[in-house]
């Protein structure tokens, strides 16, 4: 009998018309840009509207700059007095682990999928590949016995994937996994195109329109947000269950 994963809904900004029913958790923050982080204020009232909807939450952290660990450290602050045991702080960057360890020392700590360590490509699934070739295609970083160990050091159980065109290899019997759906990151860059304010932290327009970028090289066009790269991946595996995963994270919106 195949398992039924927990559904998660994942969102970089609060939406007022957000449907919360039949959600077990509710993602929020941002996984890839620093400059897309929603402010405090913004964070707070999401957790608030999580519990009232009766939901657990989990807090996304980007990639880091240099500047932004200071405000990392101060919403952690911020977060600590509320912090809940089933509360979550996915982080994308390890420079995060250092403040999270100290503030929110008894949360419990994901591993964004910025980290996965994941053959992205959409060129993969064209390719001709021996067994054991395309079973290195469908690995990550953490799938590796002395990766395992080093998470196991520092208190990690979860990792966040993407939805491999490929495939996805079964995780670790160690490891539980959270698949992402239906975006799937191909790249993402610590340069974003949108953003031209070098003096405040966050963009003042937002993150400009999503675009469309194609070549007859890939069945797959891909979609440019903010400064990531994504394509569109709805078929799902046909037993998440028996690759380790028990979470599907929905993104209603391109992430940021």
């Amino acid at each position: 009998m195949k398992s039924v994963p927990d559904r998660v809904l994942a969102l970089y900004r609060l939406d007022e018309s957000a449907d919360f029913k039949d959600y077990m958790r509710l993602y929020f923050g941002a996984e890839f840009c620093s400059w897309a982080m929603p402010p405090q204020d913004e964070i707070l009232q999401a957790r608030c509207r999580a519990r009232s909807a009766g939901l657990a939450f989990t807090l996304m952290t980007p990639i880091l700059r240099e500047e932004t660990l200071a405000e990392m450290s101060e919403l952690f602050s911020q977060l600590a007095s509320g912090w809940q045991d089933e509360d979550e702080l996915l982080i994308s960057d390890f420079g995060t682990l250092e403040p999270a360890r100290k503030i929110l020392p008894q949360a419990q700590v994901l591993l964004g999928r910025a980290l996965s360590g994941q053959k992205r490509g959409p060129r993969i699934e064209e390719l001709q590949l021996s067994v054991a070739a395309t079973d290195y295609f469908r690995q990550g970083r953490w799938y590796g016995r002395e990766a395992g160990r080093l998470l196991a050091e520092i208190g990690i159980k979860r990792v966040e994937l993407d939805n491999l065109l490929q495939g996805i290899a079964p995780l670790p019997a160690d490891l539980k996994g959270s698949l992402h759906y239906p975006w799937l990151l191909v790249t993402s860059s610590r340069n974003c195109p949108y953003h031209h304010d070098k003096s405040g932290r966050r963009c003042s327009v937002g993150c400009g329109e999503v675009f469309r970028l194609e070549t007859p090289q890939t069945a797959h066009p891909l979609l440019q947000a903010g400064n990531s790269q994504f394509i569109e991946n709805r078929n799902l595996p046909a037993d998440l269950g028996s690759l380790g995963i028990d979470r599907l994270v929905e993104h209603p919106h391109l992430p940021r």
